[in-house]
């Protein structure tokens, strides 16, 4: 399918290209998962030392003090998120393991490396388009989570916060980023249909509570901004089953 990314200026993308970008945003999640995973049942210890020395070797992969910072940056605005979005949906006040890799990345930086790190995290938010394809990366996979998360519930009163919280953050991606928010609000309801149709027989709870997200969102967006997101997102599903067809000959 079509990338969510306009053809837009990045003035991150020398210090983190596009590759470097999703690289993050997948190593986020993946430590998130696994820190989530661990405070909603391990027994054993959480491998604290392990998962930040991989964390860390990935940091520091780039020979450049400024690409190190925004790499770390990258990592750690990533984690942050995907814990406020999993706090918000599932009513939690803190993620133990969570907050225990974040603080041993961060207080592992020395004076000099922590005043980069905050100039790089900074600069994130000073433009839509800095590190824009982290950004459409990471929200799109902490969306889908949510979305799976669900489908997998037991009744659609039993994840209604789950719908509530995944709604309330497409919509404040959508105020947040003025621009370009939309894009990445459309990127996530095309992604939900295209799971659908890939999992037709999925049906049931993860049918009706999108039906009740897109509702919502219907509700609380004036019609011409509804059907601006919307149409977006159904060129994009179009695009996807028109390249999923064998090609004529």
């Amino acid at each position: 399918m079509p990338d969510a990314r306009p053809d837009l200026a990045d003035p991150l993308a020398a210090l983190a290209p596009p590759g470097v970008q999703a690289e993050a945003a997948d190593l986020a999640r993946d430590a998130f998962t696994r820190a989530f995973r661990h405070a909603a049942a391990e027994s054993s210890p959480f491998p604290l030392d392990a998962l930040r020395t991989q964390c860390l070797d990935w940091v520091r992969a780039d020979p450049g003090a400024e690409a190190r910072a925004l790499r770390m940056a990258l990592l750690l605005a990533g984690l942050d998120q995907w814990g406020l979005a999993f706090s918000q949906a599932f009513g939690i006040q803190a993620i133990p393991p969570l907050t225990a890799l974040i603080g041993a990345l961060r207080t592992g930086l020395d004076p000099e490396e922590d005043v980069q790190f905050q100039r790089q995290f900074e600069r994130l938010d000073a433009t839509e388009t800095a590190a824009i394809d982290f950004k459409i990366a990471l929200r799109r996979q902490i969306h889908l989570a949510l979305w799976h998360a669900m489908g997998a519930g037991e009744s659609l009163e039993a994840v209604e916060p789950v719908i509530q919280a995944l709604g309330s953050q497409l919509l404040a991606l959508d105020a947040g980023m003025p621009e370009l928010g939309w894009r990445l609000v459309a990127d996530t309801l095309a992604h939900i249909q295209i799971r659908l149709l890939e999992e037709s027989g999925a049906a049931g709870l993860a049918q009706s509570g999108t039906q009740c997200l897109f509702a919502s969102l219907r509700q609380a967006w004036p019609k011409e901004h509804h059907d601006r997101v919307m149409a977006q997102a159904t060129q994009a599903v179009l695009a996807w089953q028109r390249a999923r067809r064998p090609s004529a000959g």
